[in-house]
């Protein structure tokens, strides 16, 4: 056997943000009424566009998850989320964790092969874990790893530090960019080297990848699949097309190029207001996941007003979350009115906060939490995008109405990621949240997220929902942390939304999951 040591760290983990799956088929996920994009039998052929593009290809060189589609088609994990982000096995055939010698010993399937020919070995797989692990999606991951054991040609064993059940889900695709690639061709690289090619196990091979122009798929003849039922990226898939090229998405042009079938998949077209007209289109089939995602306002913890919790309560209270629906969803038929992180379908769902949530709309008590807090009329810096965040005058408003000054800083995406790092630069900004797999993949929970929540209590549950074993030990503590949000307000969470993605009636197969990322395989081309 080889023992490879990885970096040790204390047990103590302030602000880890990880995950634990149920390593099951779970509940379904929460789907909208619609027929789009599932009717007809699966056809083979034809060429697949997708607008989406990433700006790296390679998916530890990056903590955007836009630029995770192309490996979710190409690349594959040990562990895989399901279609309601549920936790499955992928190139693991069988595992088991070990909490008398915190270890997870872990299996292989004996029939992958790579897209270069060469068969997946455990050697493979610690050395895309370890590189994993130094990348900053897979920190939290590396935090927990002591060392890795190469224990035949397909087994291997992960020695944690401290314990936790939570390695399944961290390692979870697409969830997390955590993919097996051949240890030849990653030969050491760092994560912040990006590889420019990708070489993996997915049904569809990467055939050439230019920045800011396309990347092209083709079949990968030599796929293996699992043969349990498709389930989002678990279970069996199928290379319905013979090519997929994703090319970079148009705002101003989506819609026209999906009606000439110029593009088939727009799959973050996120603007529902026009929803009715887009399903009387005949070229279009709108695909809607219900509780697909939330908007976020995050306040500055370190320095500025909202550091006085009064004034947090006091935004609270002048917020209409339903306001803010109607404007951005054209009505509330697809608007989820609940104080959750997770939909309702899944089974981190929690009401804990409900009562704290549902008092707002309240302007006059909003005025009243800012004479008692002596709230001078400082200006409240608003950081946000408008071409994302189009609800930030009516935000503005609304804040205004109950007394506050609001210096509303508009800026392009690039601006906004810099200038959220920056303290003294910003009081508020707004965000969104997605669905996610588990409470500690909530990547704004960490105390080094912009906005820097620091608590002890936090601390402590953070730990709890880390070292839990099962589902059943860490519930609890998330039910408890969900609460402390709602107490604390790091955040306001203004309710849940859909995402909606637009294809072409052409399309078949295109159904709708939770996260914002995806593999296209299992999808085919009506007529091809």
């Amino acid at each position: 056997m080889r023992n490879l040591r990885a970096r040790a760290v204390g047990a103590g983990f302030a602000g880890v943000v990880v995950a634990l799956g149920a390593c099951s088929s779970g509940n379904p996920g929460t789907q909208a009424d619609t027929d789009a994009g599932t009717a007809g039998d699966p056809v083979t052929g034809g060429d697949l566009v997708v607008a989406s593009l990433p700006t790296v290809i390679d998916p530890a060189a990056s903590t955007s998850r836009t630029n995770w589609m192309v490996a979710a088609t190409v690349c594959e994990g040990l562990f895989a989320n399901g279609a309601d982000q549920q936790v499955h096995d992928g190139l693991v055939a069988a595992w088991e964790y070990d909490t008398d010698e915190l270890v997870y010993r872990m299996a292989l399937r004996d029939d992958v092969v790579f897209h270069n020919g060469d068969p997946l070995t455990a050697d493979d797989a610690v050395a895309s874990l370890e590189r994993y692990g130094a990348s900053d999606s897979g920190e939290q991951f590396g935090e927990l790893v002591d060392g890795y054991t190469i224990d035949s040609d397909t087994e291997f064993t992960i020695e944690l530090n401290q314990p936790s059940g939570a390695i399944p889900a961290l390692l979870a695709t697409p969830d997390s960019p955590a993919y097996i690639m051949p240890a030849s061709a990653i030969d050491g690289a760092s994560p912040d080297d990006a590889l420019e090619e990708l070489t993996c196990t997915g049904p569809y091979q990467l055939d050439s990848f230019t920045v800011d122009q396309n990347a092209k798929l083709s079949r990968f003849d030599g796929y293996v699949s699992r043969d349990e039922e498709p389930d989002g990226s678990a279970g069996a898939k199928t290379a319905y097309v013979d090519t997929i090229e994703f090319i970079p998405f148009n705002s101003a042009n989506a819609l026209n190029q999906v009606r000439t079938n110029a593009v088939h998949v727009a799959p973050q077209f996120v603007s529902l207001d026009q929803l009715d007209s887009y399903e009387s289109d005949p070229a279009l089939a709108p695909v809607v996941q219900v509780d697909g995602g939330f908007k976020l306002l995050q306040f500055n913890h370190e320095e500025g007003p909202f550091t006085d919790l009064r004034l947090r309560e006091a935004v609270k209270l002048a917020v209409d979350p339903e306001a803010i629906a109607i404007q951005n969803l054209g009505g509330l038929d697809y608007f989820s009115d609940n104080s959750s992180m997770f939909a309702e379908d899944s089974p981190w769902h929690s009401p804990a906060g409900e009562d704290v949530y549902l008092d707002r709309a309240n302007p006059e008590s909003a005025a009243a939490l800012l004479d008692e807090a002596g709230y001078d009329g400082t200006p409240v810096r608003m950081l946000y995008r408008p071409d994302q965040d189009a609800y930030g005058p009516l935000l503005q408003q609304q804040l205004e109405d109950a007394g506050f000054v609001v210096e509303p800083l508009a800026v392009d995406a690039a601006t906004f990621t810099a200038t959220r790092t920056e303290p003294d630069s910003w009081d508020l900004f707004l965000a969104g949240g997605t669905s996610y797999s588990d409470p500690l993949t909530v990547v704004f929970l960490a105390d080094s997220f912009p906005g820097w929540w620091v608590s002890d209590r936090k601390t402590e549950l953070m730990n709890a929902i880390l070292e839990g074993a099962d589902f059943d030990e860490r519930k609890p503590a998330w039910d408890e942390l969900q609460g402390l949000i709602w107490e604390e307000l790091p955040f306001i969470k203004l309710g849940s939304e859909p995402r909606m993605a637009i294809t072409s009636v052409d399309v078949g197969g295109f159904e709708p999951q939770q996260g914002t990322v995806r593999g296209f395989y299992n999808i085919w081309l009506n007529g091809s």
